[in-house]
């Protein structure tokens, strides 16, 4: 545990993130983030994990982190990070003004008041692979336009609407989701733990069960139930994840990418990532060359 003492009055001020004064709004994608002392910002702050795990703590709580982990932070609200492995996550800073409870309907979702409202701790939420997988294009598509410094392209407002896509969509689930649901995964994290020393290659029924300790039924029952996805396709959405993030490195060709992370036909690959993703690995792969063209 961190010795605190010293750092809990770390503010973190917009003026240190935020260059336009009309769209206070940066998006941060820290791989991998580091253990950080207890701080406190000025501004709204949205953490979508992609990766890894670690604990995210306050003076009086603590919340386990892994993949699809996703918390709301309030200005003024302290936290830090320890005990990190490997954790790669999006930082979404947010301007105090720039979140609106009265923005159209917003306020008549459960789910936002419930994420976004809050002021005096933290919310968590826990997605499953294929919302992650649905959400991380949202993502990258706003930090590409809320960098996008350029006169008279709209980057500005695109990237308020996938601010809004990401907050309306993250709700919904909320909403959606039963909590026993979130606290039933947890007992299939040392499973997901084992997918995630593996996503450089498939995995069969039988090494599943045998990691987790179950009946074939039973894991099956509790990932369905859970995620909404049988073990081995929540496997494929990590191994397509791990290929999402492959992609984003620039310096391998989707022949390699396919290799590593387990698909030996470059073809079934393809068709594994378009039906997940609703793109192909290329088209993908553009979202982010364009950001350095």
């Amino acid at each position: 545990m961190f010795d605190d003492s010293s750092m809990s009055d770390t503010i973190l001020s917009d003026n240190y993130f935020f260059y336009e004064p009309d769209l206070q709004l940066k998006v941060i994608k820290r791989d991998p983030e580091l253990p950080y002392r207890l701080h406190s910002h000025e501004f709204n702050e949205l953490v979508f994990v992609i990766g890894g795990r670690g604990i995210n703590y306050t003076k009086h709580d603590e919340q386990e982190l892994r993949e699809g982990s996703v918390f709301f932070i309030p200005p003024g609200v302290e936290h830090g990070y320890r005990e990190v492995q490997d954790l790669v996550l999006y930082n979404i800073l947010i301007g105090k003004n720039l979140l609106s409870k009265n923005f159209l309907d917003l306020s008549k979702l459960p789910g936002f008041v419930s994420l976004f409202l809050v002021t005096d701790h933290i919310p968590y939420l826990l997605l499953n692979p294929s919302q992650c997988t649905e959400l991380i294009p949202t993502l990258a598509m706003m930090e590409k336009e809320s960098d996008d410094q350029s006169y008279g392209t709209g980057s500005k407002t695109l990237a308020y609407a996938y601010m809004l896509d990401l907050v309306v969509s993250l709700s919904r689930i909320y909403d959606e989701t039963p909590h026993e649901n979130n606290q039933r995964i947890r007992r299939l994290w040392k499973v997901i733990a084992y997918m995630d020393e593996n996503k450089h290659k498939a995995l069969t029924s039988e090494e599943l069960t045998e990691v987790a300790n179950m009946s074939t039924s039973t894991l099956n029952r509790y990932f369905k139930t859970c995620t909404g996805l049988s073990p081995i396709e929540f496997h494929i959405h990590k191994r397509i994840a791990h290929a999402c993030t492959l992609i984003q490195k620039h310096d391998l060709s989707m022949t390699e990418i396919a290799e590593a992370t387990g698909f030996i036909d470059p073809n079934y690959f393809s068709r594994q990532f378009r039906r997940i993703m609703a793109m192909s690995p290329k088209e993908y792969q553009k979202i982010f060359t364009s950001r350095f063209s």
